[in-house]
This record gives structure tokens, sequence and C-alpha cells, in this order.
């Protein structure tokens, strides 16, 4: 299990880790900020609808078009 001192990162990675493990919820942390040029350590409350909305997008292979909305919108609630 991954622990980050960002408390929006280790709370985006409790949400996706239960669904789709440790190592891609890592990764998708990653690679949504990377497409925001911010690191995960510096994720602020003003990017959670972006990193949402790509995860969002991302998640809809694994869980579907709904279940994806229901972890982005869980995502932008933090």
């Amino acid at each position: 299990m991954s622990i980050y001192r960002n408390m929006y990162a280790q709370k985006i990675f409790d949400i996706l880790a239960p669904i789709i493990g440790d190592l891609m919820s890592k990764g998708a942390i990653r690679s949504q900020c990377n497409k925001l040029g911010i690191t995960e350590e510096s994720i602020q409350r003003k990017d959670l609808t972006q990193i949402s909305e790509g995860i969002r997008k991302a998640m809809m292979l694994f869980v579907g078009s709904d279940g994806a909305r229901q972890i982005s919108e869980r995502i932008v609630k933090l």
C-alpha cells in the first residue's frame, strides 16, 4: 500500500486501490498529475475536478460509465 504525504493524493489512492489495486492506482494518480504538470505531492483542491475527470474516463474500462461517474464524484467531493 502506498502512503502519500499529500492528503488529496492519499484519499484518491484510498478510493481507487480497492477497485484497481495499488500499482494501477498509483499509476493513475501519477498520470493525471503529469497531464496537469504537477506532482502527486502537490495536488491541491483546485486540481480535483480535472483529476477526477481524467480518472473517470480511464475507469470506464474497469467499472463502466456509472461506476466511473460515482468514483469521479467521490474525488471531486474531497
